[in-house]
């Protein structure tokens, strides 16, 4: 049973939400929601732009590079700010870096399944669009996820996984007007 902060009161966990954290037990507040979606956009972004003119080799390390990077950086960013404020424990840095961690976990999904499409379908073009796809309905469970954590009633957190999901949706159709 999780606890919503929003009315203190305990609810058991939905279909939804242990869908979204298989796997990811670690994903515990929703700013590692938050990160999970921030990873989830980059890398469709980065899937997208690196589709168009690159091998299946190319587009995965062109994803797991640019992901790495805004995690680096991002995660830099927030490891001065910890610094800066007097912490020097190394398990004060650590705690930073495990909690933007879900922003590659997640970019990683649409990736495991642009690999094993491609590799069923040999069509590079089939594996991106089915990966966004993917990315799409991960980015609207984890708006919903992170509105419902947040205490949003029902029918705004599906507002928010719908807003999520439109991210997503951008994407796709960024794609199909570029390719």
């Amino acid at each position: 049973m999780t606890e919503s902060p929003a009315r203190g009161r305990r609810r058991r966990p939905t279909r939804l939400t242990r869908l979204l954290h298989w796997g990811h037990r670690e994903w515990s507040d929703a700013r590692e929601l938050a990160h999970a979606i921030h990873g989830t956009v980059v890398g469709a972004a980065a899937l997208t732009a690196a589709s168009l003119h690159g091998t299946l080799g190319e587009v995965v390390v062109t994803v797991v590079v640019t992901v790495l990077v805004y995690w680096v950086a991002e995660r830099y960013a927030r490891v001065l700010s910890v610094v800066v404020d007097g912490t020097h424990r190394l398990d004060a840095v650590a705690e930073v870096l495990r909690h933007g961690w879900p922003m590659v976990q997640a970019a990683s999904t649409p990736l495991v399944v642009l690999v094993l499409v491609e590799s069923v379908t040999d069509d590079l073009r089939t594996g991106v669009l089915i990966a966004l796809v993917v990315a799409t309905v991960l980015l609207g469970g984890l708006g919903h996820l992170a509105a419902r954590r947040a205490g949003a009633p029902p029918a705004a957190a599906v507002g928010w996984g719908a807003l999520s999901a439109g991210l997503g949706v951008v994407i796709i159709v960024l794609k199909l007007s570029l390719h």
